[in-house]
């Protein structure tokens, strides 16, 4: 019990100090403390689960090497950092698809109004984002699709996790989704397009939150209602 709470004060410890950071002193002290927290919510994850994922294990490591490189150069390491955060939300997919079963995939869900009406938004969001920032990596087209594509890609499973209720704490995946837009989005604009303190702090406080209720959902999540044995799985 002792060292269950540890592994959550560690957690809140390091998530303090890397907002103590962001408002205070500059970002450049986030490459040797920002991956600290990866390293707690890793901590926590092997603690508190009964089989540790290894998928899930190499997308914690996917970004913590992907906020070193943003907090060294952001502009100089886009291309690295594209493939990073793409293979980042490829493994997250990876670790999530032992909970989407083929019964669950209903056309009358996938196509209704919130579902549409998301889509609509987060591709008007993308747009937006990405012709805001097109001028200062136009030669890094290529990147830009791959990190929309995968981050889609997680967004829409989440969702799709969410929405078919089939397991406890999926809103934790929703808030997780929702932590990622509103990250990559808000980075973009930071990095390439206007630089503000506040927009470093609370971007690091939206991807902080985002992993942690993704890693809170493996540690919580349990099954809500007894289903036949004979599923079949993705």
């Amino acid at each position: 019990m002792r060292d269950s709470k540890f592994t959550y004060w560690l957690f809140y410890v390091l998530f303090l100090l890397v907002v103590i950071i962001s408002v205070f002193f500059e970002k450049k002290l986030l490459i040797y403390t920002k991956p600290l927290v990866s390293i707690s919510l890793l901590i926590l994850y092997v603690k508190h689960v009964e089989k540790i994922d290894l998928f899930f294990v190499i997308s914690i490591f996917l970004i913590l090497t992907t906020d070193i490189f943003i907090y060294i150069d952001f502009l100089k390491y886009y291309d690295i950092i594209a493939v990073l955060i793409t293979l980042f939300y490829f493994f997250c997919i990876l670790s999530l698809k032992k909970y989407i079963i083929r019964a669950d995939i209903v056309l009358s869900k996938l196509a209704s109004p919130p579902v549409i009406i998301s889509v609509i938004l987060i591709g008007y969001l993308i747009f937006s984002i990405t012709e805001l920032v097109l001028p200062k990596i136009r030669d890094s087209v290529g990147a830009i699709v791959m990190i929309v594509i995968s981050l889609v890609g997680f967004s829409g499973v989440s969702f799709f996790i969410y929405v078919a209720d089939r397991y406890e704490k999926s809103i934790y995946l929703f808030v997780a989704a929702c932590c990622t837009l509103f990250v990559d989005a808000l980075l973009a604009i930071n990095e390439l397009y206007y630089y503000n303190r506040v927009f470093t702090t609370l971007i690091n406080i939206a991807e902080i939150a985002g992993v942690y209720f993704f890693t809170s959902f493996f540690i919580e999540t349990k099954e809500i209602t007894n289903r036949s044995t004979e599923k079949e799985y993705f």
